[in-house]
């Protein structure tokens, strides 16, 4: 099987490092797993560093400066982190506009369209907008094609 081409936006790339009261935490993680078998081809916006280090700061963790760097650190280890380029800044922009997202969001979905990605969320705007996908989904579909190679 072909790795699929997933960017991760920070709603999930939070659950690499933080658990407690979040959803998907497994599936989310099983995103990396993926990854590191050569799966799942796995991006994250430039922009992903800055929100989950505020999520760490601000949200429910309440992490510490040390604690958000070391995580930032293990982010960047990760995977490759892209910023948008050509066309894509455009096109988050259009999307932002016609369904009423954030610009932040809509470039995740505008870098994924542009590089044939699938775009994992669980920003609620993006699943419901259909321009992303839930982790336990992505872990569905690719279930479904193991099954579907193993009888062949």
């Amino acid at each position: 099987m072909a790795a699929i081409d997933v960017v991760s936006d920070a709603s999930v790339a939070l659950k690499w490092f933080h658990s407690e009261g979040e959803q998907e935490v497994a599936e989310s993680r099983a995103l990396i797993e993926g990854h590191k078998e050569r799966s799942i081809a796995l991006t994250v916006l430039d922009l992903t560093t800055y929100e989950v280090g505020n999520a760490l700061l601000r949200g429910r963790a309440r992490a510490s400066a040390e604690k958000v760097a070391i995580v930032l650190e293990a982010l960047a280890a990760i995977c490759p982190a892209v910023k948008p380029v050509g066309d894509e800044a455009r096109r988050a922009a259009e999307l932002a506009e016609k369904h009423g997202l954030s610009l932040y969001d809509a470039a995740y979905a505008a870098v994924a369209e542009a590089r044939e990605a699938v775009l994992v969320t669980l920003d609620a705007d993006l699943l419901e907008s259909g321009l992303g996908v839930r982790p336990s989904e992505l872990a569905a579909r690719i279930d479904t094609e193991r099954e579907a190679r193993r009888q062949q």
